[in-house]
């Protein structure tokens, strides 16, 4: 599989100033060494953002976010290692190609190059006599020639070789036609996936085409719209439709409005409300809550008026909550889309009606379940659903809110609330296992996981006498955290290197998180040779009374079948003299 050469990371990571990086989008002011600035990933009011330009790293002791210059555009535009890699290279002069033999270098490339190819042939298609109809259809549906291009709509005929047939020439390969989930296969052959359908691009953040939606248009297919199924470019849970193009009116506004359709983003953005998203036709998930998390707080819905899109909302709504962003829902009139309500009351009317008047999650599932309208019995019935929706929502704040507004609505006391979210939280699904979840390190508080991390803290200083005595005497066996033993491993098998290019071997946020934390710090007080080694004997120490207990747990069985048990006690005062010695 192809792959980009370490040493043009290491160029990259070499060269990037990541103050030069950083101040494009947050304003930093010099403190000492460092420069600090509001945190771009979360909402403070206090600088806790800190960059290191001798390191080349970042770090917020708010939200942990923390890394290179690499990682923070990543984060930042929310792009691939690759896309990041590639933007900083470009602007550094620094060409950053894939290597590998010759097949898998160019599989990517391939890939996307269709993909664009595609678009443009469909795109030429809808402004051909082919399709007359099908742009007289978006055209009286109120979409100008300006939105059709800038989104590149496009239209496919009937012929279910249409594209295939376009691509001879370029002579592919077998698996990328099999691999871009543009085409079907049938008795041996190749088709084109779509067929009589008005066509809209789905684009990654970085605005490069990976996948499609389709409308069907003068055909009796039953499936009204149909998309790329995954592929290697297209993950349907982690795309957002537009965002390419209204991600920096999203950072303006401070908030995004998630529509469920193309056009109906298509039909907002041209009307001057541009800090619009829609899901791309899937369904909202987690993932989509983090990408979003990390372009604003605020989120209002905007759904379809009828069930399908009410109950879309509120799953959508507490995904939002529990993923500590705050969503509202705009009202639409029952049957009607955001398309049509945009063309009929006009922009300034949704604002003023739509977003100026949108309401609480909460409010919004209590009117839409009748509750005011329905008896004692069902009113606690929908109390219990709105409770199972929030036992998994962490944050306090907003739980205790829920449940204010929950009492004054029943009309009870807030106790008697509280006290069916107690019952409710026993049905509380399972989290996932601690090796799965976010790291916190105050929550390293026992002596052995202290020591784990003290041993990181050297591993990572530049007294390599000291990184010398760990790397011959760990037992990497004492590690007890998966994560943290993954960290000294890569840790004690790295060769010196600069902070930036030490992050780099982190491909995940929890770890970048530890890392970045350490690495910022400058510690000038500590005896890192002192620190090794209390460490080491801290970890053998609890590995010796791990062992003293299992073999005492070993000789009463033995014992209770009348065994001899002298060996196994030797063992044990053996034992106990390392320990006191």
């Amino acid at each position: 599989m192809a792959r980009i050469p370490q040493e043009t990371i290491d160029r990259v990571n070499d060269n990037a100033d990541i103050v030069d990086v950083v101040s494009k989008h947050v304003d930093l002011t010099k403190r000492g060494r460092n420069f600090f600035g509001l945190c771009p990933f979360h909402n403070e009011k206090t600088p806790s953002f800190s960059v290191a330009p001798d390191k080349g790293i970042y770090h917020c002791f708010g939200c942990g976010q923390g890394g290179n210059a690499v990682n923070f555009v990543m984060e930042y535009e929310k792009i691939s290692f690759v896309d990041a890699l590639q933007q900083i290279g470009k602007e550094l002069g620094i060409k950053v190609e894939f290597s590998g033999d010759a097949k898998s270098k160019d599989f990517f490339s391939e890939l996307y190059s269709l993909h664009t190819f595609a678009a443009e042939l469909y795109h030429k298609t809808l402004f051909s006599n082919q399709a007359i109809k099908a742009k007289e259809y978006l055209t009286n549906r109120g979409l100008s020639e300006e939105s059709l291009k800038l989104f590149k709509v496009g239209f496919t005929p009937k012929n279910s070789s249409f594209l295939l047939n376009a691509i001879k020439s370029k002579k592919l390969s077998d698996e990328i036609i099999q691999k871009s989930g543009l085409f079907g296969r049938s008795n041996s052959k190749y088709y084109d996936r779509f067929r009589s359908r008005i066509i809209f691009p789905i684009s990654n953040s970085s605005g490069k085409i990976i996948a499609f939606g389709g409308r069907v248009f003068g055909s009796d297919d039953p499936a009204k719209y149909m998309n790329s199924p995954e592929t290697p470019l297209y993950r349907k849970s982690e795309v957002f439709y537009g965002l390419n193009i209204t991600r920096k009116y999203i950072r303006e506004e401070n908030n995004a409005i998630i529509v469920e359709g193309y056009t109906d983003l298509i039909q907002l953005f041209q009307s001057g409300i541009k800090n619009v998203i829609a899901v791309s036709g899937t369904a909202f998930t987690n993932r989509h809550v983090n990408q979003i998390r990390r372009l604003t707080s605020k989120v209002y819905l905007c759904y379809d008026g009828d069930t399908a899109g009410v109950n879309a909302s509120l799953k959508a709504g507490y995904s939002l909550l529990k993923g500590g962003v705050e969503p509202l829902i705009i009202l639409l009139p029952n049957g009607v889309d955001p398309d049509e309500w945009i063309k009929k009351i006009g922009p300034e009317e949704f604002i003023s009606h739509g977003i100026g008047k949108a309401i609480s999650l909460l409010n919004f599932h209590l009117k839409t379940s009748k509750f005011f309208d329905v008896s004692s019995s069902n009113k606690s019935n929908i109390i219990k659903n709105i409770m199972s929706m929030i036992t998994n929502i962490d944050d306090p704040i907003i739980k205790h809110s829920i449940i204010k507004d929950l009492s004054q609505a029943a009309g009870v006391e807030e106790n008697e609330i509280i006290h069916m979210f107690s019952q409710q939280k026993g049905k509380r699904i399972p989290r996932e296992s601690n090796e799965n979840q976010k790291i916190n390190l105050k929550a390293f508080s026992t002596v052995n996981s202290k020591a784990e991390l003290g041993l990181i803290q050297v591993l990572v200083g530049n007294d390599f006498e000291a990184k010398s005595i760990i790397k011959n005497k760990l037992d990497i066996g004492q590690i007890e955290n998966p994560m943290i033993k993954k960290l000294i491993k890569i840790l004690i098998s790295t060769e010196e290197k600069n902070p930036a290019d030490i992050i780099s071997h982190f491909e995940e946020a929890e770890e970048r998180e530890i890392i970045s934390k350490l690495l910022i710090e400058d510690d000038q007080t500590t005896d890192f040779i002192e620190l090794a080694s209390d460490c080491l004997s801290t970890l053998s120490k609890v590995s010796i009374v791990e062992k003293i207990k299992q073999l005492r747990l070993k000789i009463r069985e033995m014992e209770s079948n009348d065994e001899n048990t002298n060996v196994l006690m030797k063992k044990i005062v053996k034992l106990e003299k390392q320990l006191n010695g």
